[in-house]
């Protein structure tokens, strides 16, 4: 009973984190005009929580090898918890932005943390239900995310975005009275000069997707830089035999792609939506979606084993086909988007899920820094599938944008060949 208590709470946190990347979207114009500041001021409050994000996932990774998880968690939620207070009564830009990054310290363990929690640390038993719950709470906070932000800004200002996500207080109390300890490894130095590097790699290519795409030049540079430390330090931040794993290799890359289309689907359909539907619809829809994907995702974690797995990796794959295939030739039918998003989110529901047990199957040591890898990768590949989409929509139709996500599905089915899933029952 209490693995299980503890399981709610994790992907309860799951769930605030994903939805606290897309709670500030509708709230750019607004906290512009307030700040009296630009547009693309504003969109630091994206852009900084997403940084954050995307390099935490690695750090919290690293220091799992060496620090209790409990401890890791409760201080995630601790700092979560206080910039989400402090943010409420912040009316300056700068410290506003501050705040949403320390948001995003917080939020990075969440994701991170729990798979490893539940792939490494609680009841085994708990292991299929917990990864498809992760699913769950993924693809329902996509969905909530943009439609509660539109409830709370119809009623209020934006500082409640910020207060709202206090509520995860609750769970400091019960994570620190039933959280278990976990074994951790020899402590080793950590790699702060690396973590620099890795942070400047990132920081720069979401500049470069989100602002200008000159910044890629100092993306590139400091990704060699990170290359070389790694290939030099003794305890580097990442360490490069992970990627001697060809099939973790593989599943990583089909995981970027799945979060990039995933990252294209949610800025298409909110694109297309709001010629039809106002903000409040459009959430309806988003969360409509992203419950059945959601229901979908329990469905399939309780009826997948190691043998059937890769089965229903097609089958997501199969359903990612049939709706962006309904959008190309039904293009001017809006109930065919409404039926594209539901396709959408069950199909990345049932493929996160399938790719999270071959993850598990795969990893036999280093699982904490290859999950935060993994993490990261996801991260990266969301935030590429937005603002690449933003890009193209400018310069082609729409139908043209649905071709090359349909391309994208071809290729993961290619890439997913040669995966073997032949190991255990």
């Amino acid at each position: 009973m209490k693995n299980k208590i503890i399981l709610f709470c994790l992907l309860s946190t799951v769930l605030l984190g994903v939805m606290n990347s897309f709670f500030f979207n509708l709230a750019l114009v607004p906290i512009a005009k307030d700040l009296n500041i630009s547009i693309s001021f504003s969109s630091w409050f994206i852009l900084g929580y997403s940084i954050m994000v995307t390099v935490g996932s690695i750090i919290y990774s690293k220091l799992a090898e060496s620090i209790q998880l409990k401890k890791l968690y409760l201080f995630a939620l601790v700092i979560f918890v206080l910039f989400s207070i402090l943010g409420f009564f912040m009316d300056h830009f700068y410290l506003l932005v501050l705040s949403r990054m320390a948001q995003g310290v917080g939020g990075a363990a969440f994701i991170s943390l729990t798979m490893v929690a539940i792939i490494d640390v609680l009841d085994r038993a708990l292991l299929p239900i917990g990864l498809a719950f992760i699913s769950f709470a993924m693809a329902l906070g996509s969905g909530l995310g943009p439609l509660l932000s539109g409830i709370i800004l119809s009623i209020t200002d934006w500082h409640m975005l910020f207060l709202f996500m206090s509520c995860a207080i609750i769970f400091i109390p019960i994570l620190y009275f039933t959280f278990p300890e976990n074994k951790v490894e020899n402590k080793t130095p950590f790699d702060w000069l690396g973590t620099f590097y890795l942070l400047l790699c990132i920081l720069f290519l979401l500049c470069a997707l989100n602002i200008n795409f000159l910044f890629i030049v100092f993306c590139s540079l400091f990704s060699l830089v990170f290359i070389r430390h790694i290939n030099t330090v003794s305890y580097p931040i990442i360490d490069k035999k992970i990627f001697n794993n060809i099939i973790f290799v593989r599943i990583t890359s089909l995981s970027f792609l799945l979060f990039f289309l995933l990252g294209a689907n949610v800025f298409l359909l909110s694109y297309i939506f709001s010629y039809t539907f106002n903000p409040i619809q459009s959430g309806i829809l988003f969360f409509i979606s992203a419950l059945i994907g959601g229901f979908a995702s329990i469905g399939i974690g309780k009826n997948m084993t190691n043998k059937n797995v890769k089965k229903f990796y097609r089958i997501g794959l199969y359903i990612f086909f049939i709706g962006y295939l309904i959008s190309i030739f039904n293009s001017k039918i809006g109930i065919v988007y409404i039926l594209t998003s539901v396709c959408c989110f069950i199909a990345f529901s049932v493929v996160q899920v399938a790719l999270n047990n071959l993850l598990d199957l795969e990893l036999k040591e280093s699982k904490k820094i290859s999950i935060g890898v993994y993490n990261l990768c996801n991260f990266i590949g969301m935030s590429i599938g937005v603002a690449l989409f933003s890009k193209l929509v400018i310069i082609f139709n729409i139908n043209i944008c649905f071709i090359f996500l349909l391309a994208t599905v071809i290729t993961k089915g290619f890439m997913s060949n040669n995966i073997n899933t032949a190991k255990g029952n």
